[in-house]
């Protein structure tokens, strides 16, 4: 069967600054409604909007360079600069509670649970040798810290809130000799469900609510919808367990 040659999709390759300034009508615009509500969101908004330009235009002048390096030590460094960015902003702005002294531990739990998964999916799942090959790991890691910061965020506020919340029936079962995973038991399985349900919401939606931006780039790229698919799908698998992993370490260090 003849396929026409227009219906493959290519890349937008000519855009530019005008585009990016056009595109930035839609934030001012919602800060200005914003501001007319009186919500305090549009400095917000607006600071947020420039740091995702800077910051995007900063990565892509690094990996242009960096994804075409074979050496262990520029990955490893990629990694953990990713991962103390992440695990500060994590700890220090994305959870609405934190807990004294939990940014070292925090970089152990977002480098164990982001890495291994990292390394599983890029040689497993995604066929690459080595699996540290920085065009494929440090997108995916960056990938997986990304989705997997905001679950740990959510489960540290829940930690604390819990605690505090069931404070008394705590005490209480300690006081009966009851040890300590016994006594924050029922606190920590709902904090592990709650922490975990946008995630899982997200998963039970892909493809039927939601097209995700990845999906969308490598078909626009030019990749076949099905390879497109079966990536996206790998990705979402890996996000979902680094999630599980972070969320269950997150949970047993603070409580």
């Amino acid at each position: 069967m003849d396929h026409d040659d227009g219906a493959t999709p290519t890349p937008p390759t000519n855009l530019g600054w005008p585009n990016v300034f056009g595109a930035s009508i839609f934030v001012l615009l919602a800060a200005y409604i914003s501001h007319a509500l009186g919500t305090r969101l549009e400095i917000l908004l607006v600071v947020s909007g420039v740091r995702c330009a800077l910051q995007l235009t900063l990565m892509g002048l690094v990996l242009d360079d960096v994804l075409g390096v074979d050496n262990g030590y520029v990955i490893m460094t990629i990694t953990v600069a990713l991962v103390l960015l992440g695990a500060y902003e994590t700890v220090h702005h994305r959870a609405k509670q934190t807990i004294q002294g939990l940014l070292p531990v925090m970089i152990g739990i977002l480098l164990l649970s982001n890495g291994v998964m990292s390394i599983l999916c890029a040689g497993f799942t995604l066929n690459e040798s080595p699996p540290w090959k920085p065009v494929t790991f440090i997108p995916v890691m960056g990938m997986l810290l990304g989705s997997s910061m905001g679950s740990v965020a959510m489960a540290i506020s829940l930690c604390v809130e819990s605690v505090l919340i069931h404070a008394p029936i705590i005490e209480t079962k300690l006081s009966f000799g009851a040890s300590r995973y016994e006594a924050v038991k029922v606190a920590a399985l709902l904090t592990i469900r709650t922490a975990m349900l946008p995630q899982l919401t997200q998963l039970s939606v892909m493809g039927m609510i939601n097209i995700p931006g990845m999906l969308a780039g490598q078909i626009q790229a030019g990749t076949s919808a099905t390879q497109a698919v079966l990536y996206q799908v790998c990705i979402m698998f890996a996000m979902t367990a680094s999630n599980g992993i972070g969320v269950l370490l997150t949970v047993c260090v603070s409580m």
